[in-house]
């Protein structure tokens, strides 16, 4: 217990958000990378505190920030997190860590860190993508893939939709559409639209 206590209290905020991350959805494996960099980058818009350390810059698949690459080494090298076939998991010793961290935390920070993983750890990759870059698109200046993501913005946003994860209006601000015209697209398709 004493070495949790001791990890703890060295933890930066980057890296108690990143176990928090981990932890949340019942420790469900945080898929990758990229979706690490994304999640990552959601939260951050989100936490006042994070803003003033963390810097995200377009890169070649998004927002991309060096400070939560660090962190990421730095919590494997303390064994706190590991890398595996499914994705970024705590470690029995992050668990712990996450543990006590759940005790500290304000709800809302519980609530957003589980909001924002379940909105996107479970997208492939090019729905991800479609969701940062026609929401932040300031964030895929340099993207090497933006224009392929482009070409299927449409189905993919439909994806999107189908999925619960976007609402009508942000999917078809996604698909580069109206409302109606996307709407349109969606009869086509035989997708159901609620009435509200």
């Amino acid at each position: 217990m004493y070495q949790a206590e001791r990890i703890l209290e060295s933890l930066n905020p980057v890296q108690a958000y990143l176990i928090l991350l981990l932890g949340a959805k019942n420790y469900e494996p945080v898929r990758g990378k990229v979706w690490l960099q994304k999640e990552m980058f959601l939260i951050v818009r989100n936490v006042e505190k994070l803003r003033d350390e963390v810097d995200y810059e377009p890169y070649f698949i998004g927002p991309y920030s060096e400070t939560v690459d660090v962190a990421v080494e730095q919590a494997e090298n303390m064994r706190l997190i590991k890398s595996t076939e499914e994705g970024f998991v705590l470690t029995d010793l992050g668990k712990k860590i996450f543990k006590k961290l759940v005790e500290m935390a304000r709800k809302e920070t519980l609530e957003l860190v589980e909001e924002v993983k379940s909105e996107l750890n479970d997208l492939d990759e090019d729905e991800l993508l479609a969701y940062i870059y026609f929401t932040f698109p300031e964030m895929a200046k340099e993207s090497r893939k933006i224009e392929e993501i482009k070409k299927r913005r449409v189905p993919l946003a439909i994806r999107l939709y189908k999925k619960g994860k976007i609402s009508l209006s942000k999917a078809a601000e996604i698909a580069g559409m109206s409302i109606k015209s996307f709407m349109d697209v969606l009869r086509k398709k035989g997708v159901l639209i609620p009435l509200k």
